[in-house]
């Protein structure tokens, strides 16, 4: 008898002596059988009865392939060309596979799950489109066990094999998953030691003041004929230019502006954003310094800043400046001044009357619609921001973001409409009109949609929907951008994610669960692969929520 099947049953064991010792000489007989041995200890000949899996495959074996390669050098690219072709031929030419496909990785690390070629096979097979998979080994599919064992278990559950060339091994195999165990955990080793290897080989570099530079990725550099780090003049002119509106008190927001505005593209060819600018800003490279390990990877495997977790090498005059010593530091006194500034914590009370005496009384002067409280800068800041903006997006109102502390210079008793101007260099502004001088040239803006309002006609089960985790009822939110309506948790809209973490469930969700006549209470499972899964209780939750998948 082979070594390859699936599952056993045991029907009957037919022999002349009865077996001694029960379940225990039982489990051995099986273990024999499985390797080959189909004899009692008493030397005794005996009959097992293998009953097959009830469910059976008809006509062809759907077959795919798993291929991954983790770097994006060239010679890995024709790899996995290689790969996927050779799997494509290989179950082309089977007259009893029906082929599914090469489902592929460029340049991502097997210790990662998020992998998109792994994520829509796993999909694929979920909805019935795969019987078997075929991969090169156990390291190709992933290095991390966990991984591996997850994924092995959750397809044999849905009757899918994975088949391993190298360590020739299938997953609906008796054996299969202990062999899978073993042979993964020697491949994470292996990934791992292979990752403290090569930390070792910069830190040396490092520790003798060999620089691992990368400045050929960086706006503003390129290499010459001699593989030396010099300045890309047409990059350089615009990098001179940020340093010094950086330096003459411009806002990053502004120079991103400036960029965008003349077509100037980052080193990766996209727009650039206040973080770029940020970045470009703050970077040694530009005034010819280098520091080594600015980054590291750490446990999880992500690039993260090197906050002082481990030991970072500084160099000067590493290569040519692009922007001189003196530029470079007058736009860091700049940019230091303006993270002072927001670090620096205001007085965010309690918003009451008696704290914010006019919290009622302020309107944005674009569309007429109320200002509400902004706290953010980990509860440090208060802001005021249009509420039209907020509800309705940007295309309806471009929206106001004024701080408290300059409301509170103004002296008003009746509703201001507050309206911002550009002080120059990109800082913003501020000034205010009473109601009365703003309605005799505007009007309130009112939202045109067209969709239903929140009543009992439109949705019966608006008053039955409940959070989950918090027990507080569920209101009706819409996105104006398309129209999507969603249901949110009114405990975490009002009281905020401290009070409650809150649940978010479309419209189109609850309808289809037909009619809906008590009180549910509605909580999320946790996202698998990017499809979000809710359920429900007609229990109210005691703040942990378990309820039945939908």
């Amino acid at each position: 008898m082979g070594n390859t099947v699936r599952a056993f049953f045991f029907d009957s064991v037919t022999k002349k002596k009865k077996m001694k010792g029960g379940r225990k000489h039982l489990l051995l007989w099986a273990f024999r059988v499985i390797n080959g041995t189909t004899k009692t200890e008493e030397g005794e000949s005996v009959q097992i009865n293998i009953i097959k899996g009830r469910k059976q495959r008809q006509g062809k074996i759907k077959v795919c392939a798993y291929c991954r390669v983790s770097t994006d050098a060239e010679e890995q690219e024709n790899s996995l060309e290689n790969q996927i072709a050779h799997y494509r031929e290989l179950i082309q030419s089977n007259p009893d596979y029906e082929y599914v496909g090469v489902y592929s990785d460029f340049a991502i690390s097997g210790f990662k799950e998020k992998r998109p070629g792994l994520q829509q096979m796993l999909s694929d097979a979920r909805a019935g489109k795969i019987d078997l998979i075929l991969t090169k080994s156990i390291s190709r599919f992933a290095r991390n066990t966990s991984i591996v064992l997850e994924a092995t278990r959750e397809l044999r559950e849905l009757n899918v094999g994975v088949f391993f060339e190298l360590q020739n091994i299938n997953t609906l195999s008796c054996e299969g998953e202990l062999m899978m165990t073993i042979v993964a955990a020697f491949a994470q080793a292996e990934s791992e030691s292979g990752s403290i290897g090569a930390k070792m080989v910069y830190r040396r570099k490092y520790e003798q003041g060999i620089p691992v530079q990368y400045l050929d990725r960086s706006f503003g550099f390129t290499k010459d004929e001699y593989g030396n780090f010099i300045p890309d003049e047409n990059e350089a002119e615009w990098v001179r230019k940020i340093y010094e509106m950086a330096a003459d008190g411009y806002t990053p927001a502004a120079i991103k502006r400036f960029l965008n505005e003349n077509g100037v593209l980052t080193a990766t060819g996209t727009a650039w954003l206040d973080s770029t600018v940020f970045r470009l800003i703050e970077n040694e490279i530009y005034k010819g310094d280098y520091m080594m390990h600015k980054h590291f990877v750490n446990e999880e495997r992500k690039l993260v800043r090197n906050r002082g977790e481990v030991d970072a090498w500084y160099i000067e005059d590493d290569h040519l400046a692009i922007v001189s010593p003196d530029l470079w530091q007058k736009a860091q006194d700049v940019i230091a001044r303006k993270r002072a500034y927001l670090a620096e914590p205001s007085v965010v009370a309690e918003m009451s009357d008696e704290n914010y005496p006019y919290r009622i009384k302020l309107f944005c002067a674009e569309c007429g619609h109320p200002l509400y409280p902004r706290v953010y800068s980990n509860g440090n800041r208060l802001n005021w921001g249009c509420s039209g903006m907020k509800r309705y997006g940007k295309g309806f109102c471009d929206g106001i973001n004024v701080p408290d502390g300059i409301v509170r210079t103004w002296e008003f008793e009746d509703n201001i409409y507050i309206r911002r101007s550009d002080a120059g260099k990109g800082i913003n502004g501020f000034s205010y009109l009473k109601e009365s001088s703003w309605k005799r040239r505007h009007r309130k803006k009112v939202f045109k949609s067209d969709m239903p309002k929140a009543t009992e006609e439109h949705y019966p089960y608006m008053k039955r929907l409940h959070c989950g985790i918090c027990g507080y009822r569920l209101t009706r939110h819409t996105n104006p951008k398309n129209g999507n309506v969603f249901w949110i948790c009114s405990g975490n809209k009002h009281k905020g994610k401290d009070f409650c973490g809150g649940v978010r469930i479309p419209d189109q969700v609850v309808r289809t669960w037909g009619d809906i006549d008590k009180d549910i209470f509605i909580g999320r499972k946790a996202d698998k692969d990017g499809k979000k899964r809710y359920g429900y209780s007609g229990e109210k939750p005691s703040r942990s929520w378990t309820g039945a998948d939908t």
